[in-house]
């Protein structure tokens, strides 16, 4: 009574809604930039039962907004460092730790024993195959963006409502940058994660719960953040009847990892160390502007991905050495060289973050 009694003392929770969260459980898919406010605040609520799902370490580039860790546990798993933290601020709850990452194999395992499931997790082969599950296993889920200074959050069900599919039936075409190149500044994490967990506790609570109780969640409707203007919008989400999932009756509902990019892995790529073997290359930097200031490769060419794309001409008498942040825009951007005609075609495997 004491601990939560400034949840208690609400009309809208009291005791039988601070009971009610102590007998429910929620699965966080992801303990980054989004996992960690709304694992702690879960906590801190009172949620009897928390899993945590993730493979990762903690690496020192997390610090900037992944708030359960500190200096002091990177190269630790998270899953580990999250349960210490959690179980430290709340004896009274049970966190159960997967060190694993969440697939079509695993995930009726995972999502079998508990209440509502939050998204956590940073791409859209991740996000598609939680929904699908989510969809298939009659689970609600809280979904959650972020990019940049922008965010989004809105409540998935199939039983009262859309899911993630009748906004975006398929995966983008062409590459979405993610947080690790677009960048995002730490607290929109911190907003959306707290925002996802508002909106796990109201569902954790019940649809029935909240109807009586004048609360409502984002079932149907999609929060919108520009936090550069601080603007706030609520866009509404019909279910599809069309929906490539949702439409469907569970037991014909297919798990599979969708592949966010098409990238022909024959395209052949070299590592830093091995770029001085080619002379005479013509090397291509496809990140933006803003990126390219930090430092580039001598002598390359600075071309976004986008404005590559869009049929940029290149010399067809030299090698084409093509590099990215990290290896993955450089992918893409061979593989567009390759389909225009393009033969001596090569990406660095890494990209320009092995020589920070």
């Amino acid at each position: 009574m004491q601990r939560y009694s400034r949840q208690i003392i609400l009309p809208e929770i009291g005791i039988e809604g601070q009971k009610c969260l102590h007998n429910a459980s929620v699965l966080c898919i992801g303990a980054g930039g989004l996992g960690s406010p709304a694992l702690l605040y879960l906590a801190a609520a009172g949620v009897g039962r928390i899993g945590i799902v993730d493979d990762d370490c903690v690496d020192v580039s997390n610090l900037q907004r992944q708030i359960l860790f500190n200096e002091e546990d990177v190269g630790q798993r998270k899953v580990d460092v999250a349960q210490c933290v959690l179980q430290a601020m709340n004896t009274h709850i049970t966190i159960k730790p997967y060190a694993t990452r969440f697939t079509a194999e695993n995930a009726e395992h995972l999502l079998q024993n508990y209440d509502v499931v939050i998204d956590g997790t940073d791409n859209f082969a991740s996000k598609f195959l939680i929904n699908d599950a989510c969809v298939k296993y009659k689970k609600p889920l809280i979904y959650g963006s972020i990019l940049g200074f922008e965010a989004q959050v809105s409540v998935f069900s199939a039983t009262h409502g859309a899911c993630y599919r009748c906004l975006h039936p398929e995966p983008p075409k062409g590459h979405i940058p993610n947080c690790a190149e677009a960048g995002v500044i730490g607290a929109m994490a911190g907003i959306a994660g707290t925002v996802q967990a508002l909106e796990a506790i109201k569902m954790l609570l019940g649809v029935e719960w909240c109807a009586a109780h004048n609360l409502q969640p984002l079932l149907g409707r999609v929060w919108l953040l520009d936090a550069r203007s601080m603007d706030v919008c609520t866009l509404t989400l019909h279910k599809n009847p069309n929906c490539p999932v949702c439409s469907k009756p569970h037991d014909e509902i297919v798990l599979h990892a969708e592949v966010q990019v098409c990238v022909d892995h024959n395209i052949g790529s070299i590592s830093m160390a091995e770029l001085n073997a080619f002379e005479g290359a013509h090397i291509i930097d496809v990140r933006e502007p803003h990126e390219c200031a930090q430092g580039m490769i001598e002598g390359a060419e600075n071309i976004p991905l986008e404005q590559l794309l869009q049929g940029h001409e290149l010399p067809r008498n030299c090698p084409l050495i093509i590099y990215c942040q990290h290896g993955m825009r450089s992918q893409r951007g061979a593989q567009h060289l390759l389909e225009r005609g393009y033969q001596d075609v090569m990406h660095i495997e890494g990209g320009y973050a092995q020589f920070l």
